[in-house]
């Protein structure tokens, strides 16, 4: 190297981000829609024990969400390029209807706000509201 610090330091960073601009080039995987068969299909692996009613999809395909028996709901969205499911009470998250879309926010620490685009987002939100 160099000799100097900042030079040196600035080398490294510049061939640290090079490398993650590769590799987020090259490997990225596109993100695919939640279906129904999918979201069918993740959830039962997931949750197999959940017997689910009725299901609420996203138009633009980015989460479905099912109720089940008891209050339960389990949330089927995509994290980068796999599919993620959330089980939970309708106490354990905040959820409203806002300009035609639900918009969900689970209870626990971490977890980012879904939000599903849906004629039915405002009968879906009732169903939390008791």
């Amino acid at each position: 190297m160099t000799g100097n610090v900042f030079v040196d330091s600035l080398i490294s960073l510049g061939a640290i981000g090079l490398m993650v601009a590769l590799a987020w080039a090259l490997f990225r995987a596109p993100a695919q829609p939640v279906t129904e068969a999918k979201a069918r299909e993740r959830l039962a692996f997931d949750e197999p024990d959940f017997s689910v009613v009725s299901w609420l999809f996203d138009k633009d395909g980015r989460a479905a969400l099912a109720e089940g028996g008891g209050g339960e709901f389990a949330l089927v969205s995509r994290l980068g390029a796999d599919l993620v499911t959330r089980r939970f009470s309708s106490a354990g998250a905040r959820v409203r209807e806002e300009a035609g879309a639900l918009v969900i926010m689970p209870g626990d620490p971490g977890s980012r706000p879904v939000m599903l685009m849906s004629s039915a987002a405002a009968e879906w939100a009732r169903k939390f509201s008791y």
